[in-house]
Parts: structure tokens; C-alpha cells; sequence
């Protein structure tokens, strides 16, 4: 090599070097701030999970400044005086291309927003699982965490049941658990059961009436696998809330104020988040693989406000149904529908990676991406952390 050549070589070594500790640096200040993280949610029925006008539920959050909110909106060129909705952008051509604007924005990323998605009728398969199979499993020493055996169970049976079985008796017994969870007295318990039997004689494989049985079995520990389980449990918007708190908590390990959106469910929780953002406690890793979790949420106050008041509520509303939208598309097998198609366009699943309760066909771990690697059972742990844990007044006050 050439002197001339070995000078230009460490110079781009030294370039290289300079720009990986500049990028380290601005990381370092960015984990420093305590930021105001902004939240709204699209298609949330609570408990309704087969409400098959709205199979999607989607929780949005975003870190936009005042400045970047309204330049967002200025791409959507709403007509509204006030605020600029979805659901009115999107009943026209010209409103749905302002939709697509503003998705396209580079403001719009991963760093900025975050995204969590829940297929409702895959939610109620993953329930049956975590609640029921779960709990019977633990009862006998197995731990259906380990290795992501429940997610692998979940997306076998969401896609196996009506396949094998009588679909619109699988709809049937899907209906009658979440009755069972909201209402837990010994009638709709019956009921449930009932309906899994109908559900596993109608199947055509006998092979497949040994996972079945599996849920039958749960019958003998049904009241102690309700026990302290909330009748709301089935309302998607509080896992969802608790996800974005531990994805913005990694980026921001300081703090962080949130403004959410005029919610009930979130705001009927509050004094269970204000448990979870307790300060005081030492900070604890929970969890397994990809879905190790750190407490206590790092949360620092609680709001609730409408989007009239907050150009970055509007902006969410925006994010947050646009992905519903897309979403809803996709379990549909939507092909026709312009907006669905310039969604569809965008790679929104950038955003949502693991961030979704939504079935693949994916079984094993190394698929799932959950090959254990160590860590505490998350299930196990929180009830004590919780038991120990005193009301955040920030997040507590009303």
C-alpha cells in the first residue's frame, strides 16, 4: 500500500471513529432527558373482542415537540378548525392522501413513535393459554414461559381450532370465555366448558382433541386460575399502556411525564400503574429473552386530556388509527381499498416488531425469537414487587 493510500485509509478509520463517538455521545445525552411522551388508542371495544367491525386495537405514543406536532398537521390540510380526526380525514380522497403525508414524514419513526398492535380474536386464543393452560401448568411445576411454549401454543391453536373444529362453534366458545372472565360465576363457567366440548367433538382429528383437552383439563382449577384475575383483563388497552411504559422506560431510563388521551380503562388502572411507577423500589429485570422487562415503569406523572388541547394527541390519533386501519386490512386479506394499499406501502411493521399480539405460524424458539437465555419468571415476581410497591403520587393523583 502506497503512503498516499495508508494516509486515506486512517483517515477514514479516524472519520468512521469521530462519527460512532459523536452518535454515542447525543445517545448519552438523549437517555439524560425526561421527555413528555403523548398516547392514543384506536379501536378499543374493552372487553368486546369479537366485534367484528373493529378486529384491531392499536395504542400509539410519540415524542413530538409542539413545533414538529403541527407540522405533521399541516400535511393532513384538515378542514377542521379545532382538530384533525382520522375518522374524518379518511372519508375523503383528499383527506386520505394528508393521511398518507404524514405517515411518510421522516419525523414519523422509530425513535419517535412507537406502535403496539393486538389482533383481537388471537387476544382471546392467547387468554385461554396464559390464563387457564398457564396457570393448570404451574400448578404442576411446568413453566409454559420458558422457550415462548405459550405464544407457540397460542398462534397452534388460533390457526388449528378452525381448521379442525366447527368454526362458528370455535366463535361460540371464544364468546363464552370472555363472558366467563367478565362475569366469573359458576352458570358462564358451565357455559364455557360446555362450549369446548361441542368445540372437540366437532373436531376431525383426533390427534388435534389432545390439545383440546388440554383446555377441558383447566375445568379442575378454573376458580383458583380466576382468582384475583380482573374482570376488565380482557381489555387490550392495559397491556398495551404497560408495554409502550417499559419501551419508552429503555429509551429513557430518567423519566418520562405522559399525556394520554381522555381513557377510562387507563384512568380506572391508575392506581395500579401508580404501583408499577414506584420509585422507591430497586429496579428488577423480569422476564424471559426478547421479553425481559425492567421495574419499576419509569413513569413520573399521569394526565389525561382531550386531543383538542394537544397537537401531539391529534398527531397520535392520526398514527394510532392509521395502523388500525392497515392492520385491519391485513387480517382481512384487503386488496382493493386505496389507503389500506398506500399503508401497506410504508413497511409500518418497522414499528411494531414483537410489539403485537398477533398470530404467525411461527412455533419454535428460535422463530420466535425466544430461546431462553436465563432471567425470573415474570408472572411469578410482579405480584411481589406490587406487594411491596407504594403508590406513585404522581401517577396516583387524580
Amino acid at each position: 500500500m502506497s503512503i498516499n493510500s495508508k494516509a486515506k485509509s486512517d483517515a477514514k478509520k479516524a472519520e468512521k471513529k469521530r462519527k460512532m463517538n459523536q452518535q454515542k455521545a447525543m445517545d448519552l445525552r438523549e437517555k439524560q432527558k425526561i421527555p413528555t411522551i403523548y398516547f392514543d388508542e384506536s379501536g378499543n371495544t374493552g372487553s368486546n373482542l369479537l366485534d367484528s367491525n373493529q378486529p384491531v386495537f392499536t395504542l400509539a405514543s410519540c415524542i413530538f415537540s409542539n413545533e414538529e406536532a403541527q407540522q405533521l398537521l399541516k400535511l393532513v390540510d384538515s378542514k377542521s378548525p379545532h382538530e384533525a380526526h382520522f375518522k374524518n380525514l379518511r372519508r375523503r380522497k383528499s383527506g386520505q392522501d394528508g393521511i398518507i403525508r404524514l405517515m411518510r414524514s421522516k419525523l414519523v419513526d422509530t425513535k419517535n413513535v412507537k406502535v403496539n398492535i393486538f389482533l383481537k380474536e388471537f387476544m382471546i386464543t392467547s387468554k385461554i393459554v396464559d390464563i387457564l393452560i398457564e396457570h393448570m401448568l404451574h400448578l404442576i411445576g411446568e413453566d409454559l414461559y420458558l422457550n415462548g411454549r405459550n405464544i407457540a401454543l397460542s398462534n397452534m391453536l388460533y390457526y388449528c381450532l378452525p381448521t379442525f373444529c366447527d368454526a362458528d362453534l370455535v366463535q361460540s366458545m371464544y364468546r363464552s370465555f370472555v363472558i366467563m372472565i367478565r362475569e366469573q360465576d359458576q352458570e358462564e363457567i358451565d357455559n364455557f366448558y360446555a362450549d369446548v366440548v361441542k368445540v372437540k367433538e366437532s373436531s376431525s382429528s383426533d390427534k388435534f382433541k389432545e390439545n383440546i383437552d388440554l383446555i377441558l383439563s383447566t375445568k379442575n382449577c378454573i376458580h383458583d386460575a380466576l382468582e384475583g384475575i380482573d374482570k376488565t383483563s380482557l381489555d387490550p388497552s392495559i397491556p398495551a399502556f404497560f408495554s409502550h411504559c417499559v419501551l419508552w422506560g429503555n429509551a429513557y431510563p430518567k423519566g418520562f411525564h405522559i399525556i394520554h388521551d381522555d381513557s377510562h380503562s387507563i384512568e380506572k388502572e391508575r392506581v395500579l400503574f401508580a404501583l408499577f411507577m414506584d420509585w422507591t423500589q430497586s429496579e428488577i429485570e423480569l422476564g424471559y429473552d426478547r421479553r425481559k422487562i425492567n421495574l419499576p415503569l419509569k413513569g413520573k406523572s399521569l394526565n389525561f386530556s382531550s386531543s383538542e388541547k394537544y397537537a401531539q394527541l391529534q398527531v397520535s390519533d392520526i398514527i394510532a388509527s392509521s395502523f388500525t386501519y392497515w392492520a385491519a386490512g391485513v387480517s382481512r386479506g384487503e386488496s382493493q381499498d386505496y389507503l389500506f394499499a398506500e399503508l401497506n406501502k410504508l413497511n409500518l411493521d418497522r414499528f411494531v416488531g414483537h410489539n403485537k399480539i398477533w398470530p404467525t405460524t411461527d412455533v419454535t424458539p428460535e422463530e420466535l425469537g425466544t430461546v431462553h437465555n436465563g432471567g425470573l419468571n415474570a408472572a411469578n415476581h410482579i405480584p411481589f414487587f406490587l406487594h411491596n410497591a407504594v403508590p406513585n403520587p404522581d401517577i396516583a393523583k387524580t
